[in-house]
């Protein structure tokens, strides 16, 4: 074969060597007759076995196959495939087949950003390779946009695929947030960043009850086997007796005593609880705690009937507490407007933070906040809540559907017009609106608030306490509170709040809801009118 009958593309790569336009012409100018040797190699084993005319991973295995067939040597067929890959890198064909056969990515960076794939990205180019980022960088990103590209739609299996050390994925996603911040596939390259390193790293669930000495070890393990279905403690239960044990331990041996659990230590395990500060109903928990775990682990009956009867002596005490929250709302007053403030502030600059991380975080905090203030759930129930199941979204708005933990009671219906922008932040968080119904559709059956960072398990209760606490001085707790207090002495509280939530949003979003009260109004109005008429007579 000869190179007039080579296809358009090899012909022209073959010119520019000629010419000196191709990359690496000075180098390839020297091995001319090697690079036409190869390309009418392959050019003409694809013939003969009926395939495609062009580099691809299927004509390359095809004619290194003829060439070691015909005793070429290994370095001969290693030349000939690096001659191959020149015209891959120069000319963006066959580039998967050549990054696969070589032992490394050495890439000009050059040559890298000349594929098509990366002309959504050629104005921020510029400034983030003045940043400082690597070629090795440049080149690991367009590998994983070369496997994204094999795809309709990423998945975490395929994303998993890649071929990266897991320490790699770190800077990668991070590179991809910062010329692509709003791409939906970012989000499920963390997913496979954190899943790698969780595999690479070996990781092992700890237990609920956590380390305890002998013979409340292997108790405790007795006692967590069985199920929460079949009458077993649930895991904050197991968490919270693990907890109590620890406490009983440092309690004997403070005194001297051995650390088990007899009548002597659980006394002493009560008085330090007594004496240590804690609010009366934490005691009353303890002792609780302590009390089943002595039944379940077959302890003689007095001890664990003395610990609850302590248990409920002090339960009873803490009622005539003054409440926690109701001191600190003493000292830090606050009202259902000034948290829908703080909710909406929060939104509106959680985009200037620079780390995504605290960006995801304020999207997450301020959609809580601000579905506390118009609905009247415990933290749990906002937690936990799964979107389309608690949590659902249509082309108007969202709703709820829920039945609450504590009491079972239901809460259904559309949620108000303006909590759309908080909970589709946290829904997006860091990704562009477009992409508003894959997320929904991915995020199904896993928490509306959730941590990225954990699968998209709901954050843990610590996590909102303390992130509201910093914010506003108070837990969410103090929201129902509020509600129960004050919303029956003013009767425009529920329309204040709202006003708050919509009055800083985002200006197109504020538009939209007012039109959409522009709407209401009419459709009010015109209710009002037909019952005019109604009463008319004739």
């Amino acid at each position: 074969m000869s190179e007039d009958q080579l296809p358009p593309k090899m012909q022209r790569f073959l010119k520019d060597i000629d010419t000196g336009r191709a990359y690496s012409a000075p180098a390839l100018q020297k091995k001319r007759a090697n690079v036409s040797s190869a390309l009418r190699c392959l050019a003409e084993t694809a013939q003969m076995k009926r395939l495609p005319v062009a580099l691809c991973a299927e004509t390359a295995d095809a004619v290194i196959e003829r060439l070691q067939t015909a005793n070429w040597s290994p370095s001969a067929v290693a030349s000939f495939k690096t001659m191959l890959r020149h015209y891959a890198y120069e000319t963006d064909e066959g580039v998967d087949w050549a990054l696969s056969s070589g032992a490394t990515d050495r890439r000009p960076v050059e040559l890298v950003l000349r594929a098509p794939h990366w002309a959504p990205y050629r104005a921020i180019l510029p400034m983030v390779i003045e940043s400082g980022i690597s070629a090795r960088e440049i080149r690991l990103a367009d590998r994983w946009l070369r496997h994204c590209n094999q795809v309709t739609h990423l998945s975490v299996d395929h994303a998993m695929t890649f071929r990266a050390d897991p320490g790699h994925f770190r800077g990668l996603a991070q590179f991809m947030t910062s010329i692509d911040p709003g791409n939906p596939d970012t989000r499920i390259l963390q997913a496979a960043q954190r899943k790698r390193r969780s595999t690479a790293k070996g990781v092992t669930k700890k237990p609920a009850y956590g380390e305890l000495p002998e013979p409340f070890l292997s108790q405790m393990k007795m006692i967590s086997r069985k199920p929460k279905e079949l009458g077993g403690y649930s895991t904050a239960r197991i968490k919270s007796m693990g907890c109590a044990i620890r406490r009983l331990i440092r309690s004997a041996k403070q005194r001297g005593l051995k650390p088990e659990l007899t009548m002597e230590t659980a006394t002493t395990f009560a008085e330090d609880l007594l004496s240590g500060g804690l609010k009366t109903i934490s005691a009353a928990g303890y002792c609780e705690f302590l009390g089943y775990f002595a039944k379940r682990a077959g302890y003689p009956a007095e001890i664990g009937e003395e610990l609850l009867e302590t248990h409920w002596s002090l339960k009873a005490e803490a009622r005539t507490d003054l409440k926690r929250k109701e001191i600190k709302l003493a000292n830090v007053p606050i009202d259902l407007v000034d948290l829908a403030k703080t909710a909406s502030e929060i939104l509106e600059q959680a985009p200037l933070q620079e780390d995504i991380r605290n960006r995801r975080r304020d999207y997450t905090l301020a959609g809580a906040i601000a579905l506390l203030c118009k609905l009247q759930i415990r933290a749990k129930d906002l937690r936990e809540g799964k979107i389309g199941k608690e949590f659902s979204r249509d082309s108007e708005s969202w709703s709820v559907d829920l039945k609450t933990s504590k009491t079972g009671t239901y809460i259904t219906g559309r949620l108000a017009d303006c909590l759309t922008p908080f909970l589709d932040a946290v829904l997006l968080m860091d990704t562009d609106p477009a992409y508003l119904w894959k997320i929904y559709d991915q995020r199904v059956g896993t928490a509306l608030f959730a941590n990225p960072a954990r699968d998209w398990k709901c954050y843990e209760r610590e996590w909102l306490r303390r992130n509201m606490t910093e914010r506003t001085g108070h837990s969410a707790h103090i929201v129902r509170t509020l509600i129960y207090d004050y919303v029956t002495l003013d009767a425009e509280l529920d329309a204040k709040v709202a006003q708050a939530l919509v009055g800083h949003a985002h200006a197109t979003s504020k538009l939209f809801y007012e039109a959409n009260a522009d709407r209401y109004r009419r459709m009010e109005a015109l209710k009002g009118l037909a019952t005019i008429e109604k009463s008319l007579p004739g």
